[in-house]
């Protein structure tokens, strides 16, 4: 395994790192699988990078017995060495040892071995550090084990250990002792759910349905061996694995796990596969399916460590035990299980779920049973297991039933597609397809295919004109096929094509009375006003559908609508509206389990964190966003785009940049024209950031050559223009930058978007003070301070505080330039924004260094008055009232102060100052 395809292992190895660093050693402990070696492999290749000697042995069990191997295996390249340092009463008994002479053993040879390697290893220490590697330490032989004991013992510099012992789930390593002191004893802990998920995507050579990655994590138990294992099973498996089948368990899981099972009675074997067809197994619920007590096969399994039992609940004491007995029964065995199962349980969808695995035959009152079950779960927010039983609803309908059939399956579908399981979505949406003869459930099965083909072009472009014959004639099956197309317009760009479908769409749906239909339309027809421009602003539009959706159940249109309607707020400058929307509408839909929704109102909700200033909250959810997008395998690269805006505005300029170089590279991969605007945006923006103006200007030049529906028209729904105009003056482009003001200024004045206004402002400043004139350039920038009143976006203000102190410094108005850099700070640490923080500290410590021609110790304006104040007896507040400043600008100033003359408090400040002459007195 690469260091590269090391996934959540990061903070282990830097431990790790820092111990062996410091001549100390390290002993990873963990079961098998745990991913030790690929940790102690990581390790070795950073030491051996860092110049130190690598002595490595790799014993094995079959080998345990075999006196002084492992010995062999660590001094194998050092042989020559050794016998040319150690004298001939230590040479001698060495080399008997390791078989290179031949000699009787004795008590004296053994003492003498060891004292030979003990001489050998510090010779090799005197020469640079030396690292011994022992992987699996647990199965060293004896003789070597002691003489890595004695050593270890003995040992004070210049020689450590990297081992990896292999213990059982909670047990505590034993071979520390083999290790020279100080040990740091690390234990690998399993994986996450994302990184194994992470771990699949990256090894395997297919992707698998993000339900399947999610069971092999549960059935692994973060166990990276175990995973690979299942997930490399599962891409054998010929008929792939629906979410019922069990997972197929490897020909080496089986050799792990075979043996525990082996010695079982049958009696035992039938209650273990009764517990693991049973979601909640319970000591009762056993004995009622068995009809019988089940006491003494529990307590043989038990015996064996294969479960545990407390409180009558029943767990296997590795999930993929479970997944074993299961897989391994023959499946009559299995449906006999679950109908016992069934007579006992009462739970609907439960019971439901077991009459359905309990038989093979079609019956359709039992498919009637599983739809109610699959209606129940959907109201729980479990649309997992919804879409799990309303396809087994669909596959126990009858044959002459097609039609319920293809129902049920299109039910699924969509289920499925809401909790982000988009690969099982698409084999559903299919089959009903083929099932369907009704147009009502055909056209809704075509519809969800097109959700699924959206990145290929021309199998949507298919797909749709499929739906639109099939609706033909039908006034609400049309005006959802229009809006689909409308929405594909759209995201190819085509803004004529995408506004008359959805006009008609609107005028179809209002005819037959269909609601949501509106409201869908109405929303396809305000991002095409968004994306297209004119005169007419979208705020119109958004707010019908936002009114038309109250009461409706939460479907993905209705929340298109609101999400739409919470980020109406935002472009009107109505932040706490804004965040209260979405806020809500995050938790209904998180309450609700679907997952690809979430992703979705995750997106408006970055946005709405990030520029209401908000910084922390808006990186948590632009990295969920990411996290849930590339889970799901839907539009990642989207999910990079947020994630990168996210860190701008509330993380590190360093993951930003990342984050922003990806998102452009995913984008384009993936050929997502509609998102390469953004992507280049967060770049231009970072780059900003990083104060690299002729990156910037390349990147946001870029938008324009992708031509004018790269970006949204309306300049408050991805607001970049402004930093757009800074980087041009700051490339000297100080025309192209005035007429990008102005156009910008002239749009958000013709649509309502004063928060636009401020931005803008801040960009003409340094244009003016970049044509020579900064009072000019700050009086604009603390008149835009002054009367921004309450719609502004927090960080815009902050970054125009930034940018007075830059107008001032230049003018060498020092004074003006520090009070403006330590507004700057205090405001972009009260919003959360870590890297605009460190631009204006770095900025306020720029101004701090002495010029040519100043002194040293020579005070400023404010400066001056701050020590008058300070003599006068006034206190921090005081002194922040008289001067207009905040108490801990008033603090920071004096810790400058304190700092530059080497003073620790105010009495002895003024001491220096009255010492240092009249220069320094205050005027």
């Amino acid at each position: 395994m690469t260091d590269d395809e090391l996934v959540g292992r990061a903070g282990l190895v830097e431990r790790a790192k820092k111990q062996l660093e410091t001549s100390g050693s390290v002993l990873l402990y963990g079961p098998t699988g745990i991913g030790k070696s690929a940790v102690g492999r990581a390790l070795v290749a950073e030491r051996t990078r860092a110049g130190c000697r690598i002595l490595s042995a790799a014993p094995s069990q079959s080998e345990a017995a075999l006196p002084y191997v492992t010995l062999l295996d660590l001094l194998s390249n050092q042989l020559e060495l050794a016998w040319q340092v150690l004298p001939d009463h230590l040479r001698q008994p060495l080399e008997v040892a390791l078989l290179k002479a031949s000699a009787p053993d004795t008590v004296r040879d053994e003492l003498a071995v060891r004292l030979a390697v003990l001489h050998v290893l510090r010779r090799l220490a005197a020469s640079g550090p030396v690292l011994l590697v022992v992987d699996d330490i647990q199965w060293v032989d004896p003789s070597s084990l002691e003489v890595l004991t004695f050593c270890a013992r003995r040992l004070t510099e210049g020689v450590h250990m990297l081992a990896t012992e292999q213990v059982a789930d909670g047990d505590l390593p034993t071979m520390a002792e083999a290790c020279p002191e100080p040990v740091l004893q690390l234990e690998v802990p399993p994986l996450v759910e994302a990184d194994v998920l992470s771990l699949l995507r990256q090894r395997l050579s297919s992707p698998l349905p993000v339900r399947t990655a999610r069971r092999i994590f549960t059935a692994s138990a973060g166990n990276p061996f175990m995973a690979l294992e299942l997930g490399r099973a599962v891409l054998r498996h010929p008929q792939g694995v629906s979410p019922n089948d069990p997972l197929p368990v490897s020909s080496r899981l089986k050799t792990l796990l075979g043996d525990r099972l082996a010695d079982l009675s049958p009696a035992t074997h039938e209650v273990l596969l009764h517990a693991a067809s049973s979601p909640r197994p319970t000591t009762t619920q056993l004995s009622q399916s068995l009809c019988r007590s089940v006491d003494v096969e529990l307590a043989e399994a038990e015996d064996l460590g294969l479960i545990d039992v407390s409180e009558q609940r029943l767990r296997f004491a590795h999930p993929l035990l479970r997944e074993f007995v299961y897989a391994e029964a023959t499946s009559a065995a299995r449906r006999q299980a679950h109908a016992r199962l069934a007579a006992v349980v009462d739970e609907p969808v439960e019971n439901a779920t077991h009459r359905a695995l309990a038989t093979q035959e079609a019956n359709a009152d039992l498919a009637s049973t599983i739809e109610a079950a699959a209606a129940v779960a959907g109201a729980r927010g479990a649309l997992g297991a919804a879409a799990t039983l309303w396809r087994l609803a669909a596959e126990r309908t009858p044959p002459t039933l097609q039609d319920e059939r293809a129902r049920r399956l299109t039910r699924a579908a969509d289920d499925a597609a809401a909790a982000g399981h988009l690969v099982e979505s698409a084999e559903m949406a299919r089959l009903a397809v083929q099932a369907a003869s009704r147009p009502e459930t055909k056209v809704t099965a075509l519809l969800l295919l097109v959700d699924a083909a959206w990145p290929v072009r021309e199998q949507r472009i298919e797909l749709l004109a499929q739906a639109f014959e099939a609706a033909a004639g039908n006034d609400r099956l049309e005006a959802r096929v229009r809006i689909a197309r409308s929405t594909s317009a759209y995201f190819d760009r085509r803004f004529d094509e995408a506004r008359e479908d959805a006009q008609v769409a609107e005028q179809l749906a209002r005819a037959c009375g269909d609601t949501e239909a509106v409201v869908d339309a109405l929303s396809a027809l305000s991002s095409v006003q968004i994306a297209a421009g004119g005169e007419q602003t979208s705020d119109e539009l958004l707010e019908q559908a936002a009114e038309l959706s109250v009461g409706l159940p939460l479907t993905k249109t209705v929340l298109g609508a609101r999400q739409m309607a919470a980020m109406r707020e935002l472009f009107r400058g109505h932040n706490q509206e804004a965040i209260t929307a979405i806020t809500a509408l995050v938790d209904e839909v998180r309450a609700g389990g679907a997952v690809r929704w979430l992703a979705s109102a995750l997106i408006s909700a970055t946005a709405i964190y990030e520029r209401s200033g908000h910084g922390a909250q808006a990186l948590a959810a632009g990295h969920e966003c990411y996290q849930l997008m590339q889970d799901i395998g839907d539009e990642p690269e989207v999910g990079l785009v947020i994630a990168g805006r996210a860190e701008w505005a509330g993380g590190t300029a360093t993951m930003a940049r990342e984050l922003a170089e990806a998102s452009l590279e995913g984008v384009r991969v993936v050929g997502n024209d509609e998102w390469i605007g953004p992507a280049l945006a967060g770049m231009g923006q970072v780059a900003v950031l990083a104060g690299d103006p002729q990156r910037a200007v390349e990147a946001f030049d870029a938008i324009a050559d992708c031509g004018e529906g790269a970006m949204p028209y309306d300049p408050a729904v991805i607001p970049w223009h402004a930093d757009y105009a800074e980087a041009l003056v700051a490339a000297g482009r100080l025309d192209d930058a005035a007429r990008l003001i102005s156009e910008i200024r002239r749009r958000a004045e013709t649509l309502d978007r004063g928060v636009i206004l401020i931005g803008l402002a801040r960009s003409e400043a340094l244009l003016i003070a970049k044509q020579g004139d900064p009072a000019a350039a700050l009086d604009l920038l603390e008149k835009t301070v002054a009367t921004a009143g309450d719609r502004v976006y927090p960080l815009d203000i902050a970054r125009c505080e930034l940018t007075r102190g830059r107008v001032a410094r230049q003018a060498r108005r020092r004074s003006v330039a520090r009070t403006a850099f330590l507004d700057a700070i205090e405001q972009f640490e009260a919003y959360g924004a870590p890297a605009w923080r460190e631009v204006a500290e770095t900025e306020l410590a720029r101004l701090d260094v002495p010029s040519r021609s100043r002194q040293p110790s020579e005070l400023t304006d404010n400066e001056q008055q701050i020590v008058a104040m300070v003599r006068d007896g006034s206190t921090n507040r005081e002194i922040a009232a008289a001067l207009y400043l905040s108490v801990k600008a008033v603090e920071s100033q004096l810790t400058r102060l304190y700092r530059r003359f080497g003073v620790a408090n105010r009495t002895q400040l003024l001491r220096t100052v009255d010492r240092n002459g009249p220069d320094l007195a205050p005027r």
